[in-house]
C-alpha cells in the first residue's frame, strides 16, 4: 500500500514538473505569436486603407483632400461647421465598410441635446457630445499600440504631406494667419483644400508614399520650435533642450482632423525620429513616421503596396534646408521644383519632383521565421557584438545579413533583433559580412544537388518519400505522422506538374548562375516569389525543404506560408526597439 502511494506521489511530482516546463516553453512562444499576429494585422490594415483610397479615386477620379469640408465653424464657434479640417479618413469611411458612421457624419445629427450640421462640428469638438468623432474605425488602429485605448480618437496611420516644412499644412488658396500661402511647398499626396489625382504623380505610383504608421501615444511632439524651414534637423536639437515646450498629448487629436499634427507625416527625418511644430502652430512643422514594429515602420505606397521603411533608410543631407518660397536663410532654402535633399526617404514623399530611387531601398514587411528555423538559429555560435561608439556590447547569434545592411541577430533568450550594420564596430561588421558570405556559399553548393534529387523523386512519383525527406509542413510538423504523410503526398501529387515546371526552371537558372544570382535565388526560394511561383523552401538541417501547408491547400490552391516572427522590443546601446 505504501509503495503504491509512493509511486503515485512520484507520478504527481513528475507530472507537475512536466507541466511547469511546458508552461515555461509556452510562455516564450505565445508572445512571439502575438507579435506576429499584430504585425500582420497592421500590414493588412494599411492594405485595406490603400484599397479604399483606390476605390475612392475610381469613384471620384481624385484623391480626398488632406484637409477639407465646410468652411463654417471655428475655435470660437465649433458647432457651426468643421472649419475645413476634416481628414481624408472621414471621406473614406464608406469605402472600408463604415457606411453607418458615414451616414451619421454626412447628415445633420441631434445628439446630447445639441443639433450638429451635416459633416459635423470641428474635429476637436468634445467626442462625448458629438459621438461620431468617438467612433474611430478599428481598421485605423495598429494592434501593437497599447496606447490606443488611452487615446480613443487618434489613428495609427498618417497621410503624406511631402518633404517640405514651410506652411505645409496650411491652405495655398486663402489667407490663414499666421500661415502664408506656399503652393510650392505642397509636394506630397495630400494638402489643405488640395485635390490630387494619380495622373499628377509624375514620380510614379510605386515610388510615392501615400501613408505611413505613426505611434499614437508615448511620443512627445515639441512645439514653438524656430528654424525648422532652414534646418529641419533642429527638431532633434529641440528634444535635447530642457527649455523646449511640448504638446500636452503628443499627437493626441482626432482621426477626423486633417491637420499636420494630427494625421500628417513628412519624409524628412527617418522613421522613429522626433517630431516638432513651428512657432506658427500645428499646421507647420516636421512630423516623423514611427511604429512599434522594430527598426522602421510600415508604409503604404500609391500603387497600393505595403512596404517596410527601415530607420536606417537613406535620408540624404539632414543638415540641408527644405524647399521653400522666398529668400529665407539668405536665399539658402531650396526653390520649388527641386529634387528632395533627403535621400530615398525624401524622394518617396514627393509626387512630382522627378525623384527616382531604387525600390530595393524598401523591404517587404519584416520577414518572419518558423519554429524550425528558430531552432536552427539556436545552433549558431554565440558571439560578442560591440557598439560602434564603444558604449556597450551584447551576446547574440548571427542569423542573417540583408541587402539593406541590416544584421539579424538572435539573443541568448531566443529573441530576434534587427540592427543596422553601421551600429557595430568595424571588426564585428567585417566578421558579419564574412560569416554571411561563407554561409551563402555553403548553402549554394547544396542547392543544385538537392533540387535535382527532389525533381527525380517527383518524376518517379515517389511522393511519400519526397514528403518524408524533403517537406516541412506549414503547421510546424515534420513528415513523421503516417496520416499527415499520406495526405501531403496526395496534395503534392495533385500539383506534380506545376512543381516539376518550377524545378526545371530553377535548375536551368542555377546551372549558369553567378554566386550573386544564386544568393537572390535563395531569397526567392524562401519568399515564394519570382520563378518559385508561390512555392516556398526553407534551409533546415542542412537541407532545402519544401514548405507545404496541407491545410491551406485543402481549402483551395497553394498559399504562401506565413512564417512566425520574433522581435525583442528593448532599448540598448545599439538603439534597437
Amino acid at each position: 500500500m505504501g509503495t503504491k502511494l509512493h509511486i503515485r506521489f512520484v507520478d504527481v511530482i513528475t507530472f507537475g514538473v512536466a507541466l511547469m516546463v511546458g508552461l515555461v516553453l509556452l510562455a516564450g512562444v505565445v508572445p512571439r505569436m502575438r507579435q506576429n499576429a499584430r504585425r500582420s494585422t497592421c500590414e493588412m490594415n494599411l492594405k485595406q486603407v490603400g484599397l479604399a483610397l483606390h476605390n475612392y479615386h475610381s469613384a471620384y477620379r481624385a484623391m480626398p483632400m488632406g484637409c477639407g469640408g465646410t468652411s463654417s465653424g471655428s475655435a470660437d464657434e465649433p458647432t457651426l461647421g468643421n472649419a475645413n479640417r476634416l481628414s481624408p479618413l472621414v471621406g473614406l469611411t464608406p469605402f472600408f465598410e463604415q457606411q453607418p458612421l458615414w451616414e451619421k457624419i454626412a447628415n445633420p445629427l441631434r445628439a446630447n441635446g445639441e443639433v450638429f450640421p451635416a459633416m459635423g462640428p470641428v474635429p476637436w469638438f468634445d467626442p462625448k457630445v458629438y459621438t461620431p468623432w468617438n467612433e474611430r474605425p478599428e481598421l485605423l488602429v495598429c494592434p501593437a499600440d497599447p496606447t490606443a485605448k488611452d487615446f480613443p480618437t487618434v489613428a495609427s496611420y498618417t497621410i503624406n504631406y511631402g518633404d517640405a516644412v514651410m506652411n505645409v499644412g496650411a491652405s495655398p488658396l486663402e489667407e490663414m494667419p499666421p500661415y502664408g500661402r506656399t503652393p510650392g511647398a505642397l509636394r506630397g499626396m495630400f494638402g489643405y483644400q488640395m485635390v490630387f489625382r494619380f495622373r499628377d504623380v509624375l514620380d510614379g505610383l510605386s515610388n510615392t508614399l501615400l501613408m505611413s504608421e505613426a505611434r499614437i501615444g508615448g511620443v512627445r511632439v515639441a512645439k514653438e520650435v524656430s528654424g525648422l524651414i532652414e534646418r529641419p534637423a533642429v527638431c532633434l536639437d529641440a528634444h535635447e533642450d530642457d527649455q523646449t515646450k511640448y504638446w500636452p498629448e503628443g499627437r493626441g487629436a482626432c482621426w477626423a482632423d486633417g491637420s499636420l499634427l494630427s494625421v500628417g507625416v513628412q519624409t524628412i527625418l527617418p522613421p522613429n525620429s522626433h517630431s516638432a511644430t513651428s512657432e506658427k502652430g500645428e499646421l507647420e512643422g516636421v512630423m516623423s513616421a514611427s511604429s512599434l514594429h522594430g527598426e522602421g515602420a510600415h508604409v503604404l505606397m500609391a500603387d497600393g503596396a505595403v512596404r517596410f521603411a527601415s530607420s536606417s533608410i537613406d535620408v540624404g543631407d539632414q543638415e540641408s534646408p527644405s524647399v521653400a518660397e522666398g529668400h529665407l536663410d539668405k536665399g539658402k532654402t531650396l526653390p520649388p521644383g527641386s529634387k528632395s535633399p533627403y535621400g530615398v526617404w525624401g524622394a518617396m514623399g514627393t509626387r512630382a519632383a522627378r525623384d527616382r530611387f531604387d525600390s530595393n531601398e524598401l523591404s517587404e514587411p519584416v520577414r518572419t521565421f518558423t519554429e524550425e528555423e528558430l531552432a536552427e538559429f539556436a545552433k549558431f555560435e554565440l558571439e560578442t557584438w560591440h557598439a560602434a561608439k564603444g558604449t556597450g556590447k551584447i551576446q547574440a547569434r548571427q542569423v542573417d545579413l540583408t541587402d539593406k545592411g541590416v544584421l539579424v541577430l538572435m539573443s541568448e533568450q531566443g529573441g530576434i533583433r534587427r540592427l543596422a550594420l553601421s551600429r557595430f564596430s568595424s571588426q564585428d561588421a567585417y566578421r558579419a559580412v564574412q560569416t554571411h558570405r561563407q554561409r551563402k556559399l555553403e548553402e549554394a553548393k547544396l542547392l543544385v544537388e538537392q533540387l535535382s534529387t527532389q525533381l527525380e523523386l517527383l518524376e518517379d512519383k515517389q511522393f511519400e518519400t519526397f514528403v518524408r525527406e524533403w517537406v516541412v509542413l506549414g503547421d510546424g510538423q515534420q513528415g513523421d505522422d503516417p496520416a499527415a504523410i499520406a495526405m501531403t503526398a496526395a496534395m503534392i501529387g495533385s500539383q506534380r506538374g506545376a512543381l516539376i515546371t518550377v524545378y526545371d526552371q530553377l535548375l536551368g537558372v542555377t546551372s549558369t548562375a553567378t554566386p550573386e544570382v544564386l544568393g537572390k535565388l535563395q531569397e526567392a526560394l524562401a519568399t515564394g516569389k519570382g520563378l518559385t511561383r508561390g512555392f516556398q523552401w526553407a534551409f533546415l538541417g542542412g537541407r532545402w525543404k519544401l514548405v507545404f501547408d496541407a491545410r491551406a491547400n485543402q481549402r483551395g490552391g497553394r498559399q504562401p506560408v506565413q512564417f512566425m516572427r520574433a522581435m525583442e522590443a528593448a532599448r540598448d546601446p545599439f538603439g534597437a526597439r
